[in-house]
């Protein structure tokens, strides 16, 4: 009896434990992980990168500036003869040379280059902006993937508590005509293996609850030990037509937005390697200063200071065909990357069509499994009562109590594939998270 009692401390604290957690709605949760994931944070850096990036000076349309200067002094032993016939010579004589000069470059000309350059950046700026909402999906979808397991464990167990408050009753039921002499022991050590399986399915199914939410704190970037609670009901959710949703993924599908973005930086490619075809020209523009001084030679003192500047021209002519080379792999990228952007169309309308045919089968076999709970109850409304007149044995009353833990378990788990066929069609046509 004692062992009994514990069973029903058991479900007592596991049902009342919620009411001093945390609750956490599905709303909360998404916008926790949004802010603290760890990949979400990771791809917003890499995003950011690319924006910083993205400038006109890395485009190549600005002058470079560079301020050179050097002081070099020598001391040598020299020994000079002109043709004059003097000679001068000397011991550790010093020699000075001072230079400073400041030098611009600018590329005026490049076949264009620097503005393929430039709309290359924006498009990886915008890929990047694009390739972090498509982490936020990803993170979005975890979230609510294990949001609902968690439903579904919490409802398992519910189940199995039904089943074990059933199992004591019959092991009551059992007991009391084992003690008026109408029964033998058997049907109660049945009872009690009936009630310690049960109890062993309770652990198992607190145990996998416990570790979704292990695995749900971790996609919040919490702790792993952060106690919550969820609320257990969803809003049913409508489907809208096929061939709207079909339109949905063509339009806001964030993989299939990715693929054009990769089609027109590989357009943008082709055009810097044309570019090569073209001559560039540079604008040169300097300010120098130059100083020498010496103790011995033909000049004592030499100082310039002043402006240079000029045009340099430089064109390619030929480079052993590698610009050719270049250009025909730049289009044979181009032609792979439309081949892909067709590729992850039929396979996201393959999936489209795959989930929505899930959900169908999905909410068509919850439906069925309601009508079979309800024809199970019925069933062991009327097994327990036979049970208690005593015209059946316990094993058949325990049949029909699996019977409905069985039918149970199966509308839970019609109802989880419905809501997971849901998400993965979210997903595709681009409605968990809006541009």
């Amino acid at each position: 009896m004692k062992q009994h009692i514990n069973i029903f401390i058991v479900l007592f604290l596991f049902s009342i434990n919620g009411f001093s957690q945390q609750m956490l709605s599905l709303e909360d949760a998404i916008s926790i992980a949004i802010q603290n994931n760890y990949n979400v944070q990771i791809a917003r850096n890499a995003a950011l990168i690319d924006k910083t990036n993205n400038t006109i000076g890395n485009a190549g349309m600005l002058p470079q500036v560079n301020l050179i200067f050097g002081n070099n002094n020598n001391i040598n032993n020299t020994r000079q003869q002109f043709f004059s016939g003097d000679e001068r010579t000397g011991n550790n004589v010093n020699t000075t040379n001072l230079n400073a000069n400041l030098q611009l470059a600018w590329t005026v000309f490049d076949g264009m280059r620097m503005f393929a350059t430039r709309e290359r950046l924006k498009e990886i700026e915008s890929a990047g902006q694009l390739n972090t909402m498509i982490q936020m999906e990803n993170t979005i979808y975890q979230v609510m993937s294990a949001y609902y397991n968690i439903i579904q464990h919490k409802k398992r167990i519910s189940t199995i508590g039904k089943a074990i408050e059933l199992s004591l009753e019959r092991r009551s039921l059992a007991a009391l005509k084992k003690e008026l002499g109408t029964s033998s022991s058997l049907p109660v050590l049945q009872a009690d293996v009936d009630i310690n399986a049960d109890s062993a399915a309770l652990i198992r199914q607190n145990l996998l609850l416990k570790n979704t939410k292990i695995l749900l704190n971790e996609i919040l970037g919490r702790s792993p030990d952060t106690e919550f609670e969820i609320n257990d009901y969803l809003e049913p959710t409508l489907l809208p037509d096929y061939q709207d949703m079909l339109s949905k993924a063509e339009t806001n599908n964030k993989w299939l937005q990715m693929t054009d973005k990769n089609i027109k930086i590989s357009e943008i490619n082709i055009k810097q390697w044309q570019a090569n075809r073209l001559p560039s020209v540079d604008v040169n523009l300097g300010y120098n200063f130059t100083r020498f001084s010496a103790e011995i030679g033909v000049l004592k003192f030499n100082q310039n200071l002043g402006f240079s500047y000029g045009l340099t021209g430089r064109w390619n002519i030929f480079n052993g065909f590698n610009n050719k080379r270049e250009i025909q792999v730049a289009k044979l990228n181009l032609e792979s990357g439309k081949l892909s952007k067709e590729q992850s169309r039929l396979s996201i309308h393959t999936d489209l069509f795959t989930f929505y045919t899930n959900y169908l089968a999905a909410v068509e076999m919850a439906e069925i499994e309601k009508k079979n709970i309800n024809i199970a109850k019925e069933n062991l409304n009327i097994t327990s009562e036979k049970m208690r007149i005593g015209t059946i044995q316990s094993l058949e009353l325990r049949q029909a109590q699996l019977n409905l833990v069985d039918a149970e378990f199966r509308k839970i788990m019609a109802e989880f594939d419905a809501h997971m066929a849901i998400l993965e069609i979210k997903r595709l046509t681009g409605d968990l998270i809006k541009n």
